[in-house]
């Protein structure tokens, strides 16, 4: 199935608007796709040094922030957004 992945602000800047990937349903898998064609700095902005998603980036997925409601899973079609820490003065 085909998922688009969205990137703001500074990922933008690095990682362009957004890539669409394959991926087998889960969105761990197709933010390791798109890290495939991104490469490994893509994989240190979104997961940490364990493994699981960094805590200073916030992933949506259709406008649901995943820390909130541990999606998951994933549809055809899905839109999946990624943004950076946000600072401010």
């Amino acid at each position: 199935m085909k998922v688009r992945i969205e990137f703001f602000a500074t990922l933008r800047e690095k990682f362009g608007k957004s890539i669409e990937v394959e991926c087998n349903g889960k969105l761990r898998d197709a933010l390791i796709s798109a890290a495939r064609v991104l490469g490994d700095d893509f994989l240190r902005e979104v997961f940490d040094e364990t493994g699981k998603f960094r805590d200073d980036r916030m992933i949506t997925v259709n406008g649901r922030n995943i820390k909130d409601e541990m999606i998951e899973d994933l549809k055809e079609g899905d839109r999946i957004a990624i943004f950076p820490p946000v600072a401010g003065g």
